[in-house]
């Protein structure tokens, strides 16, 4: 299959593209990047984004070991170098930008998006963040589809669990999502491979959009 990885340059992107290695090595794969800013004025979200794209320079590759390209205006300028990959899926993993339909709608077998975070009880940023807030005894993630251009509200494909690990920080459990996350989007791939469809089950229970957190809510943070 013709694969288009959207992702963005940040170390839990870099995390699962190596996961994800074994995998995309069967098929013809692009990679695409954002490189933005975090649209948030704090200091401390603001550091750790920085100690991330350090790490990654630090590793001493640009990115991954996967050629990855950037590709910050998908849905305008950019559209004719995504469409000229002719993918047959689209996977976003921590994507930047919200997608457009003709952006959607381009790929035979749809968008799907590996949200960090439970849905719908967690959608939007950070959910892994908010989810410790809550002392919620386990966290996960969802791979759904991307069906327009709302956001973590797509059917889903499959859940992924892990227990919370209070004794560890938020980074640390925020990573420790993505090997069986990445696990669903392999298996997943390979239902694809074989010509078979993929569940698409809808959101049901309480839905809940969280945005980045302010600084009276990091303060009282406590893994």
């Amino acid at each position: 299959m013709k694969i288009c990885l959207l992702t963005n340059y940040d170390l839990p992107a870099a995390l699962a593209l190596e996961y994800l290695i074994p995998t995309l090595s069967a098929h013809d794969t692009h990679v695409f990047h954002t490189r933005k800013p975090i649209r948030t004025n704090n200091e401390k979200l603001a550091q750790l984004a920085h100690f991330e794209q350090s790490a990654l320079k630090e590793q001493g590759r640009a990115f991954s070991t996967l050629e990855s390209q950037e590709l910050n205006d998908i849905n305008t300028q950019g559209f004719e170098r995504f469409a000229a990959t002719q993918p047959d899926v689209v996977i976003s993993i921590r994507h930047i930008s919200i997608l457009k339909s003709h952006v959607i709608e381009l790929p035979k077998h749809g968008v799907i998006n590996l949200h960090s975070g439970l849905l719908p009880n967690y959608q939007g940023v950070m959910a892994s963040f908010w989810a410790m807030k809550f002392k919620e005894p386990k966290i996960g993630s969802t791979l759904h589809f991307i069906e327009d251009s709302s956001i973590d509200t797509g059917s889903v494909i499959a859940k992924s669990y892990t227990e919370t690990r209070y004794d560890k920080s938020y980074l640390w459990n925020a990573l420790s999502l993505y090997r069986a996350g990445c696990q669903t989007i392999s298996s997943s791939l390979h239902t694809l491979s074989n010509h078979k469809p993929l569940p698409r089950e809808p959101q049901t229970g309480n839905s809940s959009y969280f945005s980045y957190p302010n600084d009276t809510e990091i303060a009282s943070f406590e893994p």
